[in-house]
């Protein structure tokens, strides 16, 4: 049994035959269908949360292409050629079947290998049999051995689209602390694994209930040509094929609730450093509580990114972006009723002036806790002391952690799906990109561009140049169509902004509604765009040409100026 960072894995053991020539399809029997369960759980007292778990439905493995292959690669990135282990694929199937006797998901009590104390968990069972065309077991022979590739994902708390293209973790599942000398899970040295060689069983787990998980297995059949074969020695060659296997695995999504609200008030931020303060009185000192605000309001095009605090005398831990309802961007704390029976909460903007995100409405609701039904899970530390909830950092407040593509299609597009408006997104690009809207989406304005080295960017929309923009400029489309556009590019990128491609040229954008969907796609440098004759609602504009742009953006960057 292996204990890992985010995954408990269960005993496993694999059981494998073939005759050296196939004359019969391998097959896989039995409980090969996905599968699925839902759970609720009590969460922090009065609070819960729903979730649904999910297994994927088994499929047939043949050998695996020596030249493309995901498995292959991480199996000889972990056991290289250098110490001897040469890997290659069987060149028939196996002439037997494999029967899957149990594959369903799970939600109970286990023990955690960490604390030591049993806690509940969810994940998938698997026992599956290799058999003969008539349903008998096949018998074991030492030098056949099974291997299996895991590939997991951590996700968000709520999230139900996975990535199933990159992951956290992808890797041979056995030990590694210290790394075993060999790629077989049935040599594993753990007291009470079992390995037959004829039986195989599985259950991962997960103790994160509040997260979503991904989870998927790839198992193969191997066998090793010299059973005798010093695993340590890289000299002595260790040549495995690999014949038919199977794929497996299991997908949990959680959706926690916050608690009912003892109270519950309304306000609106408005542009720059506007805080608003509400209190609660008539409480009993020493209690605990629970606050929580709502910012995706039908009343807001943008939703404000709040950032929620307490004030004068009540002991709070300061929190950002750990609401359990909202966009992601509302905020959540826990505390103690001061003194004298008040709760002082502080609401405002948690990146004062950032466009799109310093105003709009939002709701604040507060929980309070008697001394019996306080719940410890959201308090970190002793008397006095607060504790911040379910850290849930999201990706486009900052040009730092931008919202990333969702998906990719041909052309070149990657598509940004349902993604909130008037946050920052990441393209990966060089010299320019593209942007088009998708469904009733429209861009409305770019709320600011990118800080780095390249400090001019050209926008333009149609074959027409609406200017150069630097960093903390901004573009108004409606203010120039009379309406939002449905496409627009961004030019003459000298130079990428970050590092890593989650950085290389991030840019906030508004749309005409709360959330939007767009695609995007990079386009090498052509010859300057022509003017062409616009639409009736600004054809006055452009022709006055290059003058009238530059007044309306000297005009623009005087009112940004103004207080």
């Amino acid at each position: 049994m292996q204990v890992r960072q985010y995954f408990l894995f269960g005993l496993t053991t694999l059981v494998f035959g073939f005759t050296g020539q196939s004359s019969f399809a391998f097959s896989v029997t039995g409980q090969t269908q996905p599968n699925n369960a839902q759970y609720s759980l009590t969460f922090y007292s009065n609070s819960y949360f729903t979730g649904y778990l999910d297994t994927f439905g088994i499929q047939e493995l043949k050998p695996p292409d020596i030249k493309k292959n995901d498995f292959l690669k991480i199996l000889r990135d972990t056991f290289p050629a250098k110490d001897g282990w040469i890997f290659q694929s069987a060149q028939n199937d196996l002439d037997s079947n494999f029967n899957v006797e149990l594959y369903s998901p799970f939600f109970a009590p286990w023990p955690n290998p960490i604390t030591g104390q049993n806690q509940l968990s969810l994940g998938a069972n698997i026992a599956v049999r290799h058999v003969d065309k008539n349903g008998v077991e096949i018998p074991v022979e030492n030098k056949f051995h099974w291997i299996q590739q895991v590939r997991s994902t951590r996700g968000s708390v709520g999230q139900s689209n996975f990535n199933y293209t990159v992951f956290d973790r992808n890797f041979i599942d056995i030990p590694y602390n210290p790394k075993q000398d060999n790629p077989f899970y049935d040599l594993i040295q753990v007291p009470g694994l079992k390995a037959t060689g004829s039986y195989f069983q599985d259950g991962p787990r997960v103790f994160e209930l509040e997260n979503s998980h991904l989870w998927l297995a790839t198992l193969y059949l191997v066998e090793l040509e010299n059973p005798s074969a010093n695993f340590q020695d890289p000299k002595q060659e260790k040549r495995v094929t690999i014949h038919n296997g199977i794929s497996w695995g299991w997908q949990n999504t959680s959706n926690p609730q916050p608690p009912q609200p003892t109270q519950t008030f309304s306000g609106t931020l408005t542009a720059g450093f506007n805080e608003n303060q509400h209190q609660i009185n008539g409480l009993t000192p020493g209690n605990y509580f629970y606050a929580w605000t709502k910012n995706d309001l039908p009343s807001n095009q943008c939703n404000p990114n709040t950032y929620l605090t307490t004030y004068n005398n009540n002991s709070s831990w300061d929190d950002d972006d750990s609401s359990l309802v909202g966009d992601g961007f509302a905020s959540a704390l826990a505390g103690i009723v001061a003194d004298d029976g008040t709760i002082n909460l502080s609401v405002r903007a948690a990146n004062p002036g950032g466009r799109g995100e310093d105003s709009g409405n939002y709701e604040l609701y507060a929980t309070v806790y008697d001394s019996k039904s306080a719940p410890p899970e959201i308090i970190v530390g002793s008397s006095g002391g607060g504790g911040v909830v379910l850290p849930r950092p999201r990706p486009g407040g900052t040009q730092q952690n931008p919202i990333l593509p969702t998906s990719s299609s041909s052309g070149g597009w990657q598509i940004f799906n349902n993604v909130p408006g008037c946050r920052w997104y990441d393209p990966h690009t060089t010299y320019g990109f593209e942007f088009q809207a998708l469904e009733n989406t429209l861009f409305t304005e770019i709320l600011d561009f990118p800080v780095g080295q390249d400090n001019r960017f050209t926008v333009s929309v149609a074959d027409t140049i609406l200017g150069e923009f630097s960093p903390g400029e901004r573009l108004n489309f409606v203010s120039l169509f009379g309406a939002g556009v449905t496409n627009f590019r961004i030019t003459d990128i000298g130079s990428l902004i970050g590092n890593t491609k989650e950085t290389a040229f991030p840019i906030q954008l508004a749309f005409n509604q709360q959330v939007g969907s767009f695609q995007m796609r990079a386009i090498e440098e052509t010859p300057s765009p022509k003017e062409i004759p616009e639409p009736k609602a600004i054809v006055g504009l452009f022709m006055l040409g290059g003058w009238g742009i530059f007044q309306w953006r000297k005009i623009q960057q005087q009112k940004d100026k103004e207080p």
